[in-house]
């Protein structure tokens, strides 16, 4: 899932539930709807150390997130309405709301595994429904808010990057931040 979709998706379901539009449409054929399979594909989010100690959470029909896994490293995991899963912590968490209901980002440092990738979305606007500029990224991780602005300059800062490489999302929006590409199948005994 893209993060336009993704931050829509958090501010409707932390923020309040009149944020979600007919798009967002909940469950979706990608989220898994019994709650291991939902959590064992929430975990695919980030390493196991992160979300193993995560706050896991699952929408529901009523528009409430439901807490499958209270977590104590301040990262909240669960699955997009496309079916993408992510971690946030904290900050990131911040960020997320902020983006989705259209109002400043904290100035703060957030940090979102996206292991699993994304299903991309235009770079020139957060909020574009157009596919111009489109970018997908596959497992990534992605830093939000004051480091992501500062660290900005020295990153490509085109409208349609190289999603294999580090680059800025979104750039000179407020909601500028750091696409870092990952490669998820590292050998941990090296």
């Amino acid at each position: 899932m893209d993060c336009k979709h993704i931050l829509s998706w958090l501010a409707f379901s932390i923020a309040t539930a009149a944020f979600v539009t007919s798009a967002f449409a909940f469950p979706t054929a990608e989220v898994p709807k019994s709650e291991p399979e939902y959590i064992a594909k929430a975990k695919t989010a980030a390493p196991e150390s992160i979300v193993n100690e995560a706050t896991i959470i699952m929408m529901q029909e009523k528009g409430d997130a439901k807490t499958l896994q209270t977590g104590s490293n301040g990262f909240t995991c669960f699955v997009d309405p496309e079916g993408t899963p992510l971690c946030a912590d904290a900050n990131g968490m911040e960020w997320i709301k902020a983006i989705g209901g259209k109002t400043a980002p904290p100035n703060k440092t957030g940090f979102i595994y996206m292991m699993a990738g994304d299903t991309g979305t235009s770079n020139h606007d957060p909020y574009a429904t157009d596919k111009s500029h489109w970018v997908q990224t596959g497992p990534h991780v992605m830093i939000v808010g004051t480091a992501a602005r500062e660290m900005a300059s020295i990153y490509p800062r085109t409208m349609d990057p190289d999603p294999s490489q580090a680059y800025v999302m979104f750039p000179g929006t407020p909601y500028e931040h750091l696409m870092l590409p990952v490669d998820s199948q590292q050998d941990a005994t090296k």
